[in-house]
């Protein structure tokens, strides 16, 4: 056993240790949950340089219950994607129409590639009503027959459809292996993570929904954001090459604020930035298709990732701050990320709108020179 004194010396050591990673201020993540309690905000866990910094449940939720992160659900496919092509079993520029050759004659779809059906720009039908309607047909299966009613690359549109045209492609794939797209990515993705998905929401045919059917606690959660954090890495394995997990987070021109399957903010404190509340602008009829210049929030990291759901269910990631917040919320209208992140960074040094900003920090971006401007240097 240590002496006493020696045990002081090494709790002194990890608290400087600590506190050199800790960027937000103890003030700015109180007053962070404060708006989230008055805003339909249930809980908020905040994670920074491996530290729990602040765990929090309020408005009714308690610890360890089970919420339904809807499209963050749609996340964990994106990384399965890019998994996927690494393991050999698809490449994200190949043609949906290869594997799904139903489209083989049709002039618009015949073209869509499975990155496209990932970054919502393949110009196929939300497929909201088809997919989320009542029904006992699989609705996996039924995506192969939306129209694509947009030339493809031209408009930004977001819907379950192509989520599920992705699972047909990737059961396609997998029925030689004897594999459904649950298995895999139980396999590649949740076991490694050690992640517990407490249950799924599913069609008649016992398919997992991809676009929003997950439920799990803010810790499982809290696992996915630390691999990537970590470049793909967990624990002492790597999951995903660092290289092709930054796949995920490049954005298109028609959307400069999504990648595959995550919300970005690399346009942030751009001339003509918008900052966009993706809720809001999901329940307008028609849905908007053109999101140039959209970002999360122009006072937070250009390197903020963020897995979203309904309800205010929120990943929210800074890789080069190791920081991992997670949030829970409810029904209603009154909570808005830019807001909430404003907040949250308030005094972090983080609103700097220069591309070298996230160099200057203590922990150095895995993903370099990704979350870059407009017009600059081509990634690396």
């Amino acid at each position: 056993m240590l002496p006493f004194r020696c045990l002081v010396v090494v709790v002194t050591m990890l608290s400087t240790s600590s506190s050199l990673h800790a960027q937000l201020s103890a003030d700015s993540i109180a007053k962070a949950q404060q708006y989230s309690a008055r805003n339909n905000g249930r809980a908020m866990i905040i994670q920074e340089g491996g530290d729990l910094r602040f765990e929090k449940y309020y408005n009714g939720y308690s610890k360890g219950e089970p919420l339904h992160i809807y499209s963050g659900t749609k996340s964990f496919f994106g990384v399965l994607a890019v998994i996927a092509e690494e393991d050999g079993l698809l490449s994200l520029e190949e043609r949906v129409a290869e594997t799904v050759t139903e489209w083989r004659d049709d002039p618009k779809k015949n073209q869509i590639t499975i990155r496209e059906t990932l970054n919502f720009t393949s110009g196929l039908e939300t497929g909201f009503e088809e997919i989320y309607g009542r029904g006992s047909e699989d609705k996996i299966s039924r995506a192969v027959g939306l129209d694509a009613t947009r030339e493809r690359g031209e408009s930004f549109i977001y819907g379950p459809g192509n989520m599920n045209i992705f699972c047909e492609v990737l059961r396609r794939k997998l029925k030689p292996k004897r594999l459904s797209y649950e298995e895999y990515l139980g396999r590649k993705l949740l076991r490694p993570l050690d992640i517990q998905v407490s249950r799924w929401r599913e069609d008649a045919h016992g398919n997992p929904m991809p676009s929003a059917g997950m439920y799990m606690t803010g810790q499982e959660w809290l696992k996915f954001g630390e691999m990537i954090n970590a470049g793909g890495r967990f624990g002492m394995k790597q999951i995903v090459k660092t290289e092709n997990l930054r796949k995920c987070f490049e954005a298109t021109s028609i959307n400069p604020a999504f990648g595959l399957c995550f919300w970005v903010n690399g346009y942030a404190g751009q001339p003509g930035a918008r900052e966009v509340d993706v809720e809001e602008e999901l329940e307008i009829d028609p849905l908007p298709e053109d999101w140039r210049g959209a970002v999360i929030c122009n006072n937070a990291p250009r390197d903020l990732i963020v897995s979203l759901g309904s309800t205010f269910q929120r990943l929210y990631l800074v890789p080069s701050m190791d920081l991992i917040v997670v949030h829970h919320g409810k029904p209603g209208h009154e909570f808005r990320d830019f807001d909430f992140l404003e907040i949250l960074f308030e005094g972090a040094g983080v609103q700097e709108k220069t591309a070298e900003a996230a160099e200057s920090r203590s922990i150095r971006p895995i993903f370099k020179k990704l979350f870059r401007p407009p017009g600059s240097t081509p990634q690396e």
